[in-house]
């Protein structure tokens, strides 16, 4: 009986986990934010396929499946452009290099990562006129269940903008080397470390008073030194 509740249990929880399929390791994620709206987005490091993985620990999936599981998830994350690099590590684990830039153009706007049906962070535009960013937070609901297997998350988070900021929660905060940016820090050690919240304003047109979502000029903030 306790081996049959323990299948079910396991059952539910590799469910649960195609929520948020990917987990993050070894990784620095930067996302730029500027007053008109423009963005951009940088993630290197490590992904892990948490229910393949967990399999392949568990041997509940036999070595032809896991490969061909192990490919076709590559090949998902390779059709996505923003992805400038995909290299297959084994187990599930992939070494990724992501950079998108954009720039939001009104309210209800939102970029996922990694993406909206495997999301390890949000970037939404509000119709308030603030651009919110939020981690999943599902690491934490699960983070036994990682552990069990084996699987781990530890990185730098970090948000640079030359925004009014109405609330963070970074472990660290400090100027930036481009004139009029913060620097916003979170070093995530474990699944039960706080997950990023931060929300920003919006420049506004001092013409219409409504947020600055069409301003001119492309997006032009670069990387933090100490991240490249």
């Amino acid at each position: 009986m306790n081996r049959i509740i323990k299948t079910v249990t396991s059952t539910f929880v590799c469910l649960a986990l195609l929520v948020s399929c990917y987990v993050p390791d070894q990784y620095e994620a930067e996302i730029r934010l500027t007053k008109d709206g423009s963005y951009g987005i940088t993630f290197i490091g490590i992904l892990v396929y948490a229910p393949l993985f967990g399999q392949i620990v568990r041997g509940t999936i036999s070595e032809e499946k896991a490969k061909d599981n192990d490919r076709m998830m590559m090949e998902q994350l390779q059709r996505d452009t923003d992805f400038k690099e995909v290299v297959a590590l084994g187990r599930g684990r992939y070494r990724v290099r992501y950079q998108r830039e954009g720039r939001f153009a009104g309210s209800h706007q939102m970029v996922t990562f990694v993406s909206r049906q495997a999301p390890i962070f949000r970037v939404l535009t509000t119709e308030t006129g603030d651009v919110m960013v939020n981690g999943s937070g599902k690491g934490a609901v699960y983070a036994k269940s990682f552990e069990e297997v084996g699987i781990k998350s530890q990185g730098l988070f970090r948000i640079v903008t030359d925004m009014e900021v109405t609330a963070q929660n970074a472990q660290t905060v400090r100027k930036s080397t481009a004139p009029g940016f913060t620097v916003y820090d979170w070093r995530p050690r474990n699944f039960t470390d706080p997950v990023p919240h931060f929300t920003a304003r919006l420049g506004v047109d001092p013409r219409t008073g409504v947020p600055a979502y069409n301003g001119s000029g492309a997006f032009n903030v670069e990387p933090e030194a100490d991240f490249k």
